[in-house]
């Protein structure tokens, strides 16, 4: 039975590998990408070289060395090929802000232009007056208070 901690980081960081991963294989691959990522950054493993090698399905060549600080085992780790090179420090940064155990925070706002600006350029809740609208979306990490421009009367 996994503990309820580790099911409450799962549900937390979820919504982002669902974002980036379509398939459950790929899913499970950026996880374990960015909890070994995490975990150099906590200080549980040591990144100790990057490799190239033929690549896997649903992997890139990119191969990491991470060693377990304790133990000193190391453990080889693809680089997952549904995560674009381009916002992988973003993705990063999302996931140590919500796999720690704090209080939930907002997701950081080029992440989420980069995943939902569609959504908000379409929206009718676009603006300075509606910031506040904008923060939930934001805290919730998608466009939860999106409605296309039109369908409601924005108030401004």
């Amino acid at each position: 039975m996994a503990y309820k901690s580790t099911e409450e980081m799962v549900r937390r960081v979820r919504p982002l590998l669902d974002r980036l991963a379509g398939e459950s294989i790929d899913r499970a691959r950026l996880l374990q990408y960015l909890a070994a990522r995490a975990g150099v950054v906590w200080g549980a493993l040591e990144l100790v070289t990057e490799v190239e090698t033929e690549p896997q399905p649903g992997t890139t060549s990119r191969v990491f060395i991470f060693r377990d600080r304790i133990s000193g085992v190391e453990h080889p780790i693809p680089y997952p090929s549904c995560l674009d090179t381009a916002i992988e420090p973003m993705v990063r940064a999302e996931y140590e802000r919500l796999a720690i155990d704090r209080p939930l925070t907002m997701m950081a706002e080029p992440l989420f232009q980069h995943f939902y600006a569609a959504h908000c350029a379409s929206c009718c809740w676009r603006g300075k007056q509606h910031d506040q609208i904008h923060r939930e979306c934001r805290f919730a990490g998608y466009s939860i208070n999106f409605e296309p421009a039109g369908e409601t009367d924005s108030g401004g």
